[in-house]
Formats: structure tokens, C-alpha cells, sequence
């Protein structure tokens, strides 16, 4: 936790622009230098949100990877302060009372969401969603269980749907994979598969559709032999294919890339081939 809680604390962090903004502008109220996780801290580049987002453990690096790959959500903003929380004169009850200050120095503190979620529904209209994440463990203790039913409170009085979220609510597999694919979802380090992109990438997708019995791998064999790419390539192209949503597959199991196709309901967008042999798009 932050050692010295105090006044010139928040009004440093206010100062530095934390917790304001949005999108590419918005800054995480609290970030990986200023805490002692009890899990690993991440730094990771969202593409969504355009910008670096600050993850206190592996259980928020899990659902961080939930939310960027969730074609609903079109914003997330991590570690979100509930800066006007005390100008709402909630009612808090008189044992709750203690929970709203530092007992040493006096301040308020100021609560934070694991994420607060920008989502779009099917008319596409914005709506928020704010969501904690805890072990299943820390929920047997009374002070979390205090903290959260205050800020459980700020959200209802705001009309915006409040959570929690536990590791047993995150499909840890599902999760790993997407993560798995994230790594390539940029190719600008990858200038053997920008140069022929268009070409790699329709004939990957032919080749995936019309050879569902071989092996992942055998593919990606098949494709780096034809286009003379280093190894690995043919990997990256896939993930980048997943990543961005042109490749659809069962992301629920371990990838196993000597596993046939057909074990992964791989499923791609129609091709033919043009006059001198290689896929386009149809």
C-alpha cells in the first residue's frame, strides 16, 4: 500500500492528472510503482484503450484480458477513483463510519474500482459497468467486506452496475489464450509478414479452410515454406488473425499446435484463388 496517505498525496495525484480522462487521456489513480502487490504487477499496452494500463495482479492481468478482447467494450479504465464519493451523502451507517478515513493522519481515502468499464449494447449506446477484483479469500474478511459495501453504495446512487469478480468467475484458460494472441495482435516488428501481408493472410485463411484434418502447425509449416519466412512466422500470423477477429476458434481449451484443425472449430472468412494462385478475399 502507499506508506503516507495524506493531503499532499492526493493532491499530488490530482495534480499529475490520475484518475481523470478517458481513453488514451485517462490516467490510473494508482499505478504499479506505487504499491506492494501481493501478485505480479503488469504494464501492458491496451490497443483498445490506446495506452498503458496498470495491473496489480494476475487475477486483474486475467480480466484485463476479458475486457480487451470483448467486442462490447470500448473503453477500460483501471484502478478508477471514486473522487466525489464523499459529496454524495450516501447514507453510511455508523460502523462503516471508520472505513472512510486514515486512522493515523485523518484523511479521507479515496476508493478505487479494479476497473470501471466503458460498454456499448446492441443499439450500440454507451453504458458503465464498475467491477473489483478479489480472491475468493479476501471476501472472508470483514474490513474488504465493509469497503466494498461502500463503494457498492456509491454505485448505486450513480445508477451504474457494481460487481465483484473472483477468481472463480474467470476462465483462466480462456483468459491465457487471449493473452496468448494479444502479443501479435502489432506487427510493426514483424517486417516479413507486412511486406506480403495481404497474400499471407488470404492464404492462411485458405489453407486453414480447406485442410481441417492437419495439424496447426503443419500449416504454419506449409505457409513460411511457400513465402520463404523464418521460423515462427507462420505462428504469428495466426495470432494476429485471432487477435483481431478474423479468425474465430474455440478459445476455451489449451492451443496445442500438433492438434488438428478441426479440434479447434477454426472457422475463417470464405476465399478463392485469383490468376496466379494465391487466396483473396471473395
Amino acid at each position: 500500500m502507499i506508506r503516507d496517505w495524506n493531503d499532499s498525496t492526493i493532491e499530488r495525484f490530482l495534480k499529475e492528472g490520475r484518475g481523470q480522462g478517458e481513453g488514451p487521456t485517462y490516467k490510473s489513480w494508482l499505478q504499479v510503482q506505487d504499491i506492494s502487490s501481493q501478485g505480479r504487477s503488469t504494464r501492458i499496452f491496451s490497443h483498445k484503450s490506446q495506452r498503458v494500463i496498470n495491473l496489480l495482479s494476475d487475477l486483474q492481468l486475467f480480466y484485463y484480458y476479458l475486457l480487451e478482447f470483448d467486442e462490447r467494450v470500448i473503453d477500460i479504465r483501471e484502478q478508477y477513483p471514486l473522487l466525489d464519493f464523499h459529496e454524495l451523502n450516501i447514507p453510511i451507517d455508523h460502523g462503516l463510519q471508520k472505513k472512510l478515513f486514515n486512522a493515523k493522519t485523518k484523511v479521507p481515502y479515496v476508493f478505487t474500482v479494479s476497473f470501471f468499464v466503458t460498454r456499448v449494447d446492441s443499439n450500440n449506446n454507451p453504458f458503465y459497468e464498475a467491477r473489483i477484483i478479489k480472491t475468493s479469500s479476501e471476501l472472508e474478511k470483514k474490513a474488504t467486506l465493509e469497503r466494498l459495501e461502500l463503494q457498492r453504495r456509491y454505485f448505486e446512487k450513480k445508477n451504474i452496475d457494481f460487481g465483484i469478480v473472483t477468481e472463480k468467475e474467470i476462465n483462466n484458460q480462456l483468459a491465457r489464450n487471449i493473452g496468448w494472441v494479444l502479443t501479435a495482435y502489432d506487427l510493426q516488428d514483424y517486417p516479413e509478414l507486412i511486406g506480403n501481408l495481404e497474400f499471407l493472410r488470404v492464404d492462411m485463411l485458405k489453407f486453414l479452410s480447406s485442410d481441417t484434418e492437419k495439424t496447426l502447425q503443419s500449416i504454419f509449416t506449409r505457409l513460411e515454406s511457400s513465402y520463404q519466412l523464418s521460423e515462427g512466422m507462420g505462428l504469428i500470423l495466426f495470432k494476429h488473425l485471432i487477435a483481431t477477429k478474423e479468425i474465430t476458434m474455440d478459445m476455451n481449451q489449451k492451443i496445442e499446435l500438433n492438434k488438428k484443425i478441426e479440434n479447434y472449430d477454426v472457422r475463417v472468412p470464405k476465399v478463392k484463388l485469383d490468376g496466379e494462385n494465391h487466396a483473396v478475399g471473395s
